[in-house]
């Protein structure tokens, strides 16, 4: 059987699928296609079109054979970049509704009076307050006052809301109230979805809460309306089983639970990266790897260290906290399709925002006029114009000419040329900014790591940034370009629960911490039986999220699936105290803990992953090049070799061709195959 993993970017959609026809042989085939913003529904259908035909199929026969389809989105991410959620409401207790305005009365620059903040996403005439009260036990100071429900129901009735967030102080102790105002909501508004802070994020920290299932509320409809679309198409064509779904958190759940929980799909995308991150390390016998995924809108970055992904508790996106686990992903726009501009004071800017798949960056020839990267990268030769999404589109070189001498050459002086290598210079530095910000600036030397390429543009940009950051390697798989595709293939079906429990070192109860793990394991284990995972596959592990007393933020503390019992608590101090030290490089280890949440890691054991192929060889051509990519002056001629020609090491300066994307090995450097379907660039000589 085959199994199918889509992943939805800003500007291109990646397709990737491995398995067998039939009794036929193996194979691995993967395409992309451009993304279609107007309706994505129809966008996955063509590609999956596409794919049956690189399976010499029609996409009938395709499904029929198909065991899994996984599906990671920026569907809900964009809607909340772009504002384009749905009318929401929120429901607190009374006195308490301009929490979500207020935040932590913090600035991101505290001199900077006019900073803009984040638009709040319900508006202050639908933030309803309800008569009810509970204390930071959970026991009820005022009992829930229906008749206020009843009320505010009918102002989101008239106001035509179609979502209502949920949550109460202290809810994450006692959800009874959480539960009846549903029921209500349920009885008054029946076609109304509801987010209850109590099951999107049961923790301590109000604005964090509420600003978590705010956003749950304001996306989850966008998400259910399209994956509802999706399984329609699908099941015209035969298949009628669930899609997976890539969560932030590396794992994959089902269109049933993500129909309630969006929020956790926010990274959807990009998590697939990680998870594929943590795929090699173990392949390759490497401990220390950053992933740097450079697609058509932005460039992700993520970091293995000690061979495992880590989970964080709390993130922030579009300047809105997250208080749901996630895989530590940091993003920037620099993507191919990011848009090169000359700011009032001269400077060269890239990015954040991009021209996406339409109109596109100016080459593509769709209607944009502004420049992009990929403009840039055309003019400097680094780009074959005839064979741009493999072969499926020619660009235009006068296009690019045009939209680069007119935005950014004229202004600065510059000849086109000169504007298309500055543009390539500065995306170039904005990325080793950004893997900078990942390692140096969080205490991991670059020295250690090896840089593994993927999207379909920064091959052309990995030597250089590996040499700038004295990292070891650089690894430019063949499934590169649809890296993140790759990942969800081989990712495992998983639920994560995460409770508010506090509990100071002096009162240490482990019968207490394990009653408490023991339930979450009970909802975890139903969870992944109703996902079909077998229950001799079914793994548990525990992360306690600690801090100091008097500590702002907690770190999360990995237990794994050890026991709990009262004479475990030197040997969680222990865990604790070399956690915050492998973090922060000190550990105050004569300083009083708290245990203020726990995590449980639900997942099916471990799958494995498939590594592609090269293909096949073609003749060795020669090219004219801007010689800034190769550490050389000029216009050079370089040698353009094949992913099948890769028999020996190529020595640069030289360009390899692959069927999504090009690597550049500069002078100085040296490209060989020292694993399979893996090109790895060094120093020549093996230097660092």
């Amino acid at each position: 059987m085959i199994k199918i993993a889509i992943d939805t970017g800003g500007t291109f959609t990646d397709y990737t699928s491995v398995g067998t026809m039939s009794e036929g042989e193996s194979r691995s085939i993967f395409v992309k296609n451009p993304t279609d913003h107007e309706n994505p529904a129809r966008g996955i259908l063509a590609g999956l079109e596409e794919l049956a035909k690189a399976w010499d199929v029609d996409l009938d026969t395709l499904l029929h054979h198909t065991s899994q389809i996984s599906h990671g989105t920026t569907l809900a991410l964009n809607a909340l970049l772009e504002k384009r959620g749905v009318k929401t409401a929120l429901f607190t207790t009374e006195g308490f509704r301009d929490a979500l305005e207020i935040r932590r009365s913090q600035l991101k620059n505290q001199w900077d009076l006019h900073i803009e903040m984040p638009e709040v996403l319900v508006p202050r005439r639908l933030r309803l307050g309800i008569r009810q009260r509970m204390d930071y036990k959970g026991d009820i100071i005022t009992p829930l006052d229906e008749e206020s429900v009843r009320r505010a129901c009918a102002k989101c009735r008239d106001a035509q809301v179609k979502a209502i967030a949920v949550c109460f102080l202290f809810s994450f102790q006692n959800d009874a109230h959480e539960r009846r105002v549903q029921e209500i909501i349920h009885e008054e508004l029946p076609d109304v979805f509801v987010s209850l802070s109590s099951e999107v994020a049961p923790r301590i920290r109000e604005y964090e809460r509420t600003s978590t299932t705010v956003i749950n509320a304001y996306l989850t409809p966008v998400l259910a309306d399209y994956l509802s679309v999706i399984q329609v198409e699908l099941a015209k064509h035969g298949w009628k089983n669930p899609i997976h779904i890539m969560l932030n958190s590396g794992g994959l759940s089902d269109t049933e639970a993500v129909n309630r929980f969006a929020a956790k799909t926010l990274l959807s995308g990009p998590a697939g990266g990680a998870v594929g991150n943590e795929a090699l390390c173990r392949r390759l016998g490497k401990s220390h790897m950053v992933l740097a995924d450079m697609g058509g809108t932005s460039f992700d970055v993520h970091v293995v260290s000690g061979g495992k992904n880590a989970l964080i508790p709390q993130s922030e996106l579009a300047e809105y906290p997250l208080s749901i686990p996630m895989i530590d992903i940091n993003s920037i726009g620099a993507g191919g399709g990011s848009i090169a501009r000359v700011d009032d004071g001269g400077r060269l800017l890239v990015g954040p925002d991009s021209a996406g798949s339409v109109p596109g960056p100016a080459c593509y020839d769709l209607g944009g006029e502004e420049p992009t990267v990929t403009d840039a990268l055309l003019l400097m030769g680094l780009v074959n114009e005839n064979n741009f999404l493999g072969g499926r589109m020619t660009l235009s070189r006068r296009k690019a000419e045009t939209a680069i001498n007119q935005n950014i050459a004229e202004p600065l002086g510059l000849s086109v040329m000169e504007g298309a290598r500055l543009i390539y210079r500065v995306a170039a530095e904005m990325m080793a900014d950004a893997l900078r910000l990942v390692t140096m600036q969080k205490g991991n030397d670059p020295r250690f790591y090896s840089l593994l390429s993927a999207g379909g543009a920064f091959p052309l940009f990995a030597a250089g940034i590996m040499d700038t950051l004295h990292m070891t390697d650089a690894l430019i798989p063949v499934q590169g370009p649809v890296f993140c595709s790759w990942g969800m293939l081989g990712a495992s079906r998983r639920y994560d629960d995460t409770r508010s429990f506090f509990m100071e070192k002096s009162q240490w109860d482990g019968k207490a911490l394990a009653r408490q793990i023991a339930a979450m394991k009970r909802v975890g284990d139903e969870e992944l039986a109703r996902l079909g995972v077998k229950e001799e596959d079914r793994r548990f592990d525990v992360v306690l999220e600690m801090r100091y007393i008097g500590q702002h933020h907690e770190i999360s503390v990995p237990w794994g699936d050890r026991l709990i019992d009262d004479s475990c608590r030197n040997l969680v101090e222990k865990a604790f105290h070399d956690t915050h030290e492998s973090i922060y490089e000190y550990a105050e280890r004569d300083q009083d803990w708290e245990i203020i949440n726990l995590h449980l890691a639900c997942y099916e054991a471990m799958k494995g992953h498939t590594l592609f192929h090269f293909g096949e060889g073609k003749r060795v051509t020669e090219k004219t090049v801007a010689g800034d990519a190769f550490g050389l002056p000029g216009e050079v001629t370089v040698p353009v070799y094949g992913e099948g020609n890769l028999t020996r090491g190529i020595q640069g300066p030289a360009l390899i061709d692959f069927s999504y994307t090009t690597a550049v090995v500069p002078k100085g450097f040296i490209a060989q195959v020292e694993y399979e379907g893996i090109l790895t660039l060094k120093k020549d000589g093996g230097e660092a």
